[in-house]
């Protein structure tokens, strides 16, 4: 009877997870071959066959889902005494895994992070740059500054201010609508997943065929460059639409006045003295950019 590593067991996890060996590789930041190994080790190991391997990708066996459900079982266990472990470190020093968004990290955060190093040299910051939003309860990040409308289960959270939201074009382009009602003579430029919500900017967007969205993508950032091309307006966080040398803000009422950005994390981490010290110097650091974040800049609105 062979003992079960749980170091094994992670990689079963992921392949499971991610439904390929690439994509486990990827994931866990190793070869192709050396998850092909652990996987036909543990299969011999224990003289299991755990997958499927078929053309379309690795599908889990019925002995396989067995494992796969006890295995989630320990992964939750170990995970919620990783972060105990993790909550109880008094040092400054060791790492800090943070995500946030990438216009984020550029436009605001950027001078932070490098201001937190000098003051915590000893202190790693690994970044997670996504929009997606990370679990923290299984660590994927142990800290996420982000805009959020709810917030998950678990975390301990920190308003840091409010974002205002704006519409946004190349000033040819906004000219080449007077006269004409933008919302139904504009191209409009959108965010995947779809940034025409019901929650943000309901009345703004009613009135927009799917035609008319002649562009979308999964952040701001390349929303701000299709826009700078004249290609259309778009709907972003007025701190981004106003960073741009070459947009201007369209003069317009929109009921989705902003969301609240929030810094957040696992409650079991936040007496982690790292975490901790990180909280308090962005929460007083990130005041600074209030008014920017609030879309006060108001000298660059088209009237």
């Amino acid at each position: 009877m062979h003992s079960i590593r749980w170091d094994d067991l992670q990689y079963v996890l992921t392949v499971a997870n991610e439904g390929s060996v690439a994509a486990a590789a990827r994931s866990l930041g190793v070869n192709h071959s050396t998850v092909l190994r652990r996987i036909n080790t543990f299969e011999h190991r224990h003289k299991l066959q755990l997958f499927h391997k078929l053309p379309t990708g690795y599908k889990l066996t019925a002995e396989g889902q067995a494992l796969l459900d006890s295995a989630l079982s320990i992964e939750t266990t170990v995970k919620a005494l990783e972060r105990k472990i993790f909550g109880q470190e008094m040092k400054l020093e060791g790492v800090i895994k943070l995500t946030t968004t990438d216009a984020l990290l550029r436009l605001v955060l950027a001078k932070h992070l490098a201001s937190f190093h000098r003051l915590h040299p000893k202190i790693q910051l690994e970044l997670n740059v996504t929009s997606r939003l990370l679990n923290l309860s299984h660590l994927d990040a142990d800290i996420a500054i982000r805009p959020a409308n709810t917030l998950p289960e678990s975390v301990k959270a920190t308003k840091l201010c409010k974002i205002a939201f704006g519409i946004y074009g190349e000033p040819n382009y906004i000219e080449s609508l007077q006269g004409k009602h933008p919302l139904r003579a504009a191209q409009w430029l959108g965010k995947t997943p779809n940034i025409i919500q019901k929650n943000q900017g309901r009345v703004i967007f009613e009135p927009i065929s799917e035609e008319q969205i002649v562009l979308k993508a999964d952040s701001y950032e390349p929303l701000m460059i299709a826009a700078e091309q004249g290609i259309g307006l778009t709907y972003m966080p007025c701190f981004i639409g106003d960073s741009s040398q070459k947009l201007q803000r369209v003069d317009m009422e929109v009921e989705h006045k902003g969301t609240d950005l929030w810094m957040m994390t696992h409650s079991d981490l936040e007496h982690s003295a790292r975490v901790k010290a990180f909280f308090d110097f962005m929460e007083e650091e990130i005041q600074s950019d209030h008014n920017r974040l609030a879309g006060l800049n108001i000298s660059k609105t088209n009237h």
